[in-house]
């Protein structure tokens, strides 16, 4: 991967969900700001409604992110949103041209099935904002960690404890993502190794005993054997608003609860609370990148390089 610089190009395409234009134009801005030169997909602004609606038929959306993956010069593909419908597409991409040319991959959510599938054959990626903003906007952080992440590809975080956090240090390269994408990916040649890799998870929008289910899953299916860390990033707006106080909270106390008891058993060192995932402050992540953990009862270090 090459460190994006001024006149480079990022690529805009949309795999999953539908988005219009108006959408996109915080993620144009930072384009602009940082003199980047920007192609969107032809396909991007269409709509296909098929029990849910996307940017376009499944063929055109492969047809998209083919272009951009075979693109001759182009340095960074910034996905516009997520939503659903990257599973529908991944296994019918062609990397030949992408290998001679790799690009940043850019976005989080339903884009965890290209972070897997890219980060399992050795091409690291970056888990940061989609184009399209959540509707309460997002932090100054989301879009500087993302630049810096591109420009420097190197990240270095340092953040308050958190209650659930267990001690030590870790090193390995980054994986994961959605956690309900990553038990989706299961059994397929998608799905990331995590042996020896700190794995990173955050989720929105699910019941507590779904987040309880999934990692059981991952778990019965060996999935989480020999990670040497745990990253936990938001978990908002569980079950459901009546009934959780907590509901618009970022770090979701019992979820938390719920995931600390399902990693009780891994006596490796633990991060809660990290500042990315469906949440106004999205810091960025370079997925597939050498990472190092250090939990103390006064702070946490995380540093992130490719």
């Amino acid at each position: 991967m090459e460190r994006l610089k001024k006149g480079d190009t990022v690529l805009i395409t949309a795999p999953a969900g539908m988005v219009t234009e108006d959408q996109i134009q915080p993620a144009l801005n930072v384009i602009k700001a940082n003199d980047w030169n920007y192609e969107i997909a032809q396909n991007t602004f269409n709509q296909y409604n098929f029990a849910y609606k996307y940017s376009g038929t499944p063929p055109e959306r492969l047809s998209d992110l083919q272009w951009a993956l075979d693109h001759p010069y182009a340095k960074a593909i910034w996905f516009a949103r997520g939503g659903y419908g990257g599973v529908q597409i991944v296994d019918r991409l062609n990397l030949n041209k992408f290998k001679k040319n790799p690009k940043w991959l850019i976005g989080y959510s339903d884009n965890t099935v290209f972070h897997q599938h890219f980060n399992r054959r050795g091409f690291p990626s970056l888990h940061a904002t989609v184009c399209k903003p959540l509707p309460q906007g997002q932090s100054q952080d989301t879009y500087s960690t993302l630049t810096q992440a591109l420009q420097q590809q190197s990240l270095n975080y340092t953040i308050s404890p958190d209650s659930f956090n267990q001690q030590g240090e870790a090193q390995g390269l980054l994986t994961g993502g959605n956690l309900s994408i990553l038990y989706s990916l299961l059994g397929s040649n998608t799905l990331d190794h995590f042996k020896d890799k700190i794995l990173f998870i955050e989720d929105w929008y699910e019941n507590y005993y779904h987040i309880d289910r999934m990692l059981i899953g991952l778990e019965r299916a060996g999935a989480l054997k020999g990670i040497t860390g745990l990253i936990v990033g938001g978990f908002t707006k569980m079950d459901s608003k009546e009934e959780n106080s907590q509901y618009d909270e970022p770090f979701d106390s019992l979820a938390y609860e719920v995931i600390s008891e399902r990693f009780k058993n891994y006596h490796i060192p633990k991060v809660f609370g990290f500042p990315t995932g469906h949440i106004y402050d999205t810091r960025a992540l370079i997925m597939g990148a050498g990472t190092k953990l250090i939990v103390t009862k006064d702070k946490v270090v995380i540093t992130n390089n490719l």
